[in-house]
């Protein structure tokens, strides 16, 4: 393919630079919106009446109890901002789904206040918030009965929840409420299956590792984790010791469906000129490959319109990929998934009117659907301090291949995507 670069005119490098910043994707908004309310909670301190308080246990099991795990396809988050007949806020849930049928889920886990979940076999871990916004970290079991919860360092704040279901392991950044700063986005790992345990700090070359975003690697006990000046990491978060560095990048793309490659995004060589670079890493070699996308939509200004991309969703290693595509247009949005391969880009799926507004998608662990979340043109925002949502909003279940839906579900932040 051709190295050479037509000039890019002064009008297209205006466009691409009023997009720069959106092209990180929603994952990093959040991301980023994260950070900055954990910083407004540590400048605001905390009384001492709050400083006594411990976190608790908020959320309550809608499950019966059994000896055998309820089994669900697909986990939704579905925050609820209505109040009740006595006029207190109505529970939060976390609802659980099959791939067929027209259900609307079953509720699993119901509390005042839920931030975000991560799902393993036989439980639930689920953050929720306390009333003076910090957080409690609890494990439901999908057998029923009540939670079990995790004794954190400090008071605090929980965030970037994952799980590695065949390690039976969790892990989250923490932030301590003091502002002491012993424990800042500190990166911790817990065995569920040793609920006696405390969770532990995960080290790296100099200590207990910051980390800005971070990832299980899928099937291991190691962990890729990016710190606030974009250093990535291979890390056994078990055995301390064990870290190789895997050089500076701009973001996480999530790993390569079967494989063991972590595919990255960096700035264009020229910031604000050229578009965006992706590469992979062989996480056993260390080996670092350019990936092309074909056909990557290059964000553009014309008319009065902004049509920005998120970044790609890559499906496998014969560079297939998804794109996210926003169109905004005298204050409306509209948003469109494109699918691209070596044959070129078309739209796979657009959402309804009432819901077309994608916030964010993800593939499922077999690459055949994705995973979208829409909200309505007019929303109106939750107010949660980290993650913070529209409501309502919903899940639509997007089949690769032919781009029908073969579901929509209430909520956000599915299992598929943690």
């Amino acid at each position: 393919m051709s190295t050479k670069r037509r000039p890019v005119s002064a009008k297209r490098a205006a466009a691409i630079a009023a997009a720069a910043e959106l092209l990180a994707g929603r994952r990093f908004a959040r991301r980023l919106y994260g950070t900055i309310a954990i910083l407004a909670l540590l400048a605001g301190g905390l009384t001492a009446a709050n400083l006594s308080k411990l976190p608790h246990a908020n959320s309550t099991s809608a499950l019966a109890r059994s000896a055998t795990p309820a089994a669900f396809a697909l986990y939704s988050l579905q925050r609820d901002t209505g109040k009740d007949d006595t006029g207190h806020k109505k529970p939060d849930t976390i609802l659980g789904t099959s791939l067929s049928g027209s259900d609307q889920g079953t509720v699993i886990v119901s509390a005042p206040r839920i931030q975000e979940y991560a799902a393993l076999p036989t439980a639930l871990a689920v953050v929720t918030l306390n009333d003076d916004n910090t957080s409690s970290l609890e494990i439901v079991p999908l057998t029923g009965g009540p939670p079990t919860l995790v004794p954190l360092p400090s008071l605090g704040t929980v965030a970037n929840l994952h799980a590695a279901p065949s390690q039976h392991l969790i892990g989250f950044t923490f932030t301590a409420s003091s502002g002491t700063g012993q424990y800042w986005k500190s990166l911790f790992v817990y065995d569920v299956g040793s609920p006696s345990t405390a969770p532990r700090a995960v080290q790296g070359i100099n200590g207990p590792v910051s980390a800005a975003d971070w990832r299980f690697v899928p099937g291991a006990a190691t962990v890729v984790a990016q710190t606030d000046d974009q250093s990535m990491f291979l890390i056994d978060a078990l055995e301390s010791g064990k870290v190789s560095p895997l050089g500076a990048h701009a973001g996480i793309l999530g790993f390569v469906p079967g494989t063991n490659e972590l595919a990255v995004a960096d700035q264009g060589l020229k910031k604000g000129i050229d578009p965006p670079r992706y590469s992979t890493i062989n996480l056993t070699t260390g080996t670092s490959t350019p990936l092309s996308l074909t056909g990557a939509f290059v964000p553009d200004v014309a008319n009065g319109t902004t049509t920005t991309a998120s970044q790609p969703m890559v499906l496998g290693t014969s560079g297939q990929y998804a794109q996210v595509l926003r169109k905004y247009d005298g204050g409306k949005e509209a948003s469109v998934v494109n699918l691209a391969d070596k044959n070129g880009s078309r739209q796979l799926y657009q959402p309804a009117a009432a819901w077309s507004r994608i916030l964010d998608a993800c593939i499922s662990p077999a690459s055949d659907y994705l995973a979208v979340e829409t909200a309505a043109p007019q929303y109106t925002g939750d107010q949660y301090p980290v993650l913070p949502e529209p409501t309502p909003i919903r899940t639509d279940l997007v089949d690769v291949k032919s781009g029908a839906v073969l579901k929509s579900v209430p909520g956000f932040l599915p299992s598929w995507c943690g």
